[in-house]
């Protein structure tokens, strides 16, 4: 009897946790850094960071000459660029905030109570095993760094 490829695939996945965790929080970074890179106008964000930077130095400056009045005028202008950039950013902390709030009940019903990795020492707080969460988390905040640096988002 021959076994399709697939299906020993998926069995192979299913059988190890870590490693079908692994697949689904990458899914699940990649997908809501694409929907990031979608949702923001990288030209627009880059030009307000820009902006922030030359009003940085200038409320440096304004602080270090101890001209008060201009400080704070340089300030509000700060308080502005950023109230743009968090515009900006906004859409897609919503759109992840649901697609987190969709994903993982259905994580907690396929891996509570199973310990996905287990280490070889014991970490503070975490004991000689980490659980799903703390797997999905860890593997999230790497894949989204490597896909933003790739993919330049933010």
């Amino acid at each position: 009897m021959m076994v399709d490829p697939i299906t020993a695939l998926v069995t192979f996945v299913v059988a190890k946790p870590t490693l079908s965790l692994l697949i689904t929080s990458s899914l699940v970074t990649a997908l809501l850094v694409v929907v990031t890179r979608l949702l923001m106008n990288k030209k627009v964000v880059d030009e307000i960071k820009n902006r922030m930077e030359e009003i940085r130095e200038q409320l440096t400056a304004a602080q270090k000459a101890g001209d008060t009045e201009l400080a704070n005028k340089h300030l509000a202008d700060m308080m502005k660029t950023n109230s743009e950039y968090m515009r900006q950013t906004f859409k897609a902390l919503i759109v992840s905030i649901v697609v987190i709030s969709i994903f993982l009940p259905f994580l907690k019903g396929g891996y509570e109570g199973m310990g996905a990795i287990k280490l070889p020492f014991s970490l503070p707080f975490l004991g000689s095993q980490m659980t799903w969460i703390y797997w999905y988390i860890l593997v999230s905040f790497a894949m989204g760094w490597v896909l933003r640096k790739i993919l330049e988002v933010d």
